[in-house]
């Protein structure tokens, strides 16, 4: 019986040092997530608001984040013209989560055009008065990132 509980405690504290080691998801910045969620409901370019001349093509490593990205580009129009967050399916919160994620990590503001089950792809958007964002900078900050399976500038036109 006492080797039970010996077993049973050494179990415990095995799991507690384990789970300690486990890296924590962190938390999205808020301010990030607002300013990502606001250009992604808007139709750009505006008069606030540049992108990029070229497309990134990028794949999550996740399939739960690139079915939350999951949007056909008439879908993102009429999401756009509406401008109303609660007109968005639930899952996208998490997709847009994971862009904010990229925005506070990597000073990358994706502005999607389209989503499959297995890829997007993004516009780069920056302030009006700003200079043209970068997509070759883009792709090799993005490259690097352990959540993005695949990167690629995109010489398609749609989606």
């Amino acid at each position: 019986m006492k080797l039970n509980y010996v077993s049973a405690g050494l179990i415990t504290v095995g799991l507690t040092l384990l789970s300690a080691c486990t890296p924590q998801p962190t938390p999205t910045d808020q301010g990030a997530l607002d300013l990502v969620a606001e250009v992604n409901l808007q139709s750009l370019p505006n008069r606030d608001w540049q992108l990029s001349d070229g497309t990134l093509q990028l794949s999550f490593c996740r399939n739960r984040i690139n079915d939350a990205l999951l949007a056909e580009a008439e879908d993102l129009n009429r999401w756009r013209l509406i401008q109303e967050p609660s007109a968005l399916p639930e899952r996208r919160m998490e997709g847009l989560q994971q862009l904010a994620d990229i925005y506070s990590e990597h000073g990358v503001l994706l502005w999607q055009q389209w989503g499959t089950v297995s890829s997007q792809s993004y516009r780069l958007a920056a302030p009006a008065d700003a200079a043209e964002p970068s997509l070759v900078e883009a792709l090799a900050r993005l490259g690097r990132d352990e959540r993005i399976c695949f990167s690629a500038l995109d010489s398609s036109d749609g989606g």
